[in-house]
């Protein structure tokens, strides 16, 4: 007779859960998986957020360790080589992400991969996918959940020698868990909210842009940014602040988005068609970090992803530390065999400090993609990086490149960066930034005068046009 499978619990499948799952899956673990919301695979699902993500070396290595990387690759991604920097009025300057093709990220949509994960953690031995399930109340002392049918109203109590919240950033899991505990916690919330807009694909589902590269259109208080779909299309994202000029509070209505576009988005303009219904219709989502003191109880409880360490999306690291979450969980797990309580602090300990390092350099890379990229002082100080790291590549690491292509700590990948910083200074390497930065600085405006005369030109040729017809119509008369 075979032993008893140990059982865990985990709240959310969204990106993490399933993951989660597999690896306790491979342990032994029979895994029970409840959701609040049904399942996207058969019916249609409206998702807590939607912002495409961006999947990079530290989630791929989680997705290796479980055998799903190169099928998501495959199926699921379009790789980006690089930022493509728009002006506004046609001029675009390309920014690499690295010193070679292989320094690349992912773009990808977030139902494709949670669909893959899906079926990837239902095909494992042991784990039960369970929609419709809202978790009411946990017994944080058994590892014990109670969830109600969202459609029967039926409350249910399951058994668990462990429970795991992957439920999110405003975790049922986490609130339930710190209740009459002493735990700090803190959300913030930037001044600036979103919403997500579309790009058509051109006729027979072209990209009507590069498709390999994240394009942004930085304009200081304000931009919009866009990665590629599969279909041809591009998820376009417009940041506004919630107060003042250009912000959400003035700009309300689909026409105020258009004279919005026609002004600071003019190249992108023509490509959204339906960008007059869509600013309408759709709402406001708010960009949010959270941390917090503690990320698990008494072996019994733990949190990962969202649910301990929501960042903003602007390194794209969000989705790829919270896979990083259940690798190292699942090291833990394995260090620790049966001492819940020893596995649990040790993931709490080499995890915070990372994630809180990354939720600060988040927010930092938000205020450098709205304002500073578009500045030829950020160009010249990424090129000249890039140029460092090729001849020197094993200790002259961009911090871009530690952050996205590798799996280096990211609190060491900061220290690192600094300390490069100093050398770079030491040996008076700002003036070869600046040097970089003045040649970027020639090329954009080169191109800058280029598309200005472009868009000059048919005006001039229909000005051209009135004046023969008017002389036409004069020798007529």
């Amino acid at each position: 007779m075979s032993a008893r499978r140990p059982r865990a619990v985990i709240v959310g499948a969204g990106m993490s859960g399933p993951l989660m799952a597999i690896y306790l899956a491979r342990r032994g673990f029979a895994v029970g998986v409840y959701e609040r919301r049904g399942d996207l695979r058969h019916e249609k699902v409206t998702a807590a957020k939607s912002i495409k993500l961006t999947l990079a070396e530290r989630g791929l290595h989680a997705l290796s360790e479980v055998g799903l990387a190169e099928k998501v690759k495959r199926t699921c991604c379009i790789p980006l080589y690089g930022r493509a920097v728009h002006s506004g009025n046609g001029a675009t300057a390309f920014i690499p992400y690295g010193k070679n093709r292989d320094e690349v990220i992912y773009s990808f949509s977030r139902n494709d991969l949670n669909t893959l994960l899906l079926d990837a953690a239902e095909a494992e031995p042991g784990v039960e996918l369970s929609f419709h399930q809202r978790c009411v109340e946990i017994d944080k002392q058994s590892g014990a959940l109670a969830c109600r049918d969202e459609r029967s109203g039926e409350t249910r109590r399951v058994e668990a020698e462990v429970l795991i919240g992957a439920d999110g950033a405003y975790s049922t899991v986490r609130q339930l868990m710190n209740r009459g505990e002493r735990v700090d916690f803190r959300q913030e919330f930037l001044p600036w909210g979103y919403k997500e807009l579309s790009i058509a694909a051109a006729h027979g589902g072209a990209h009507q842009m590069d498709r390999h590269a994240l394009h942004i259109w930085p304009c200081g208080d304000h931009m919009l940014f866009a990665l590629p779909n599969l279909d041809g299309t591009f998820n376009a994202v417009c940041v506004l602040p919630y107060e003042g000029e250009n912000s959400f509070a003035t700009v309300r209505d689909g026409d105020e988005a258009v004279r919005l576009f026609r002004r600071y988005f003019g190249d992108a303009l023509p490509l959204m068609p339906r960008l007059r219904e869509e600013f309408a219709s759709r709402s406001v989502s708010d960009f949010l970090t959270t941390y917090s003191s503690r990320w698990h109880f008494a072996g019994k409880v733990v949190l990962i992803g969202d649910a301990c360490h929501a960042v903003v999306p602007f390194y794209g690291q969000g989705m790829n530390a919270a896979f990083e979450d259940c690798s190292v969980l699942d090291r833990c797990i394995a260090a620790h065999p049966g001492d819940w309580q020893a596995a649990f602090a040790e993931f709490q300990a080499l995890r915070k400090e990372n994630t809180d390092v990354l939720a600060e350099i988040s927010v930092a890379n938000f205020h450098e993609l709205r304002d500073t990229v578009r500045r030829p002082i950020v160009a010249g100080r990424k090129q000249t990086a890039i140029f460092l790291n090729r001849l020197f590549s094993r200790v002259a690491l961009p911090i871009y490149t530690m952050i996205s292509h590798t799996n280096i700590p990211y609190a060491e990948c900061v220290r690192r960066a600094r300390r490069q910083d100093r050398i770079a200074r030491w040996l008076g390497l700002d003036l070869a930034v600046w040097a970089v930065s003045l040649w970027v600085y020639a090329r954009h405006f080169l191109a800058r005068r280029r598309a200005t005369r472009r868009k000059a030109r048919p005006l001039v040729s229909e000005e051209k046009g009135e004046a023969r017809a008017s002389r036409a119509s004069e020798s007529a008369g």
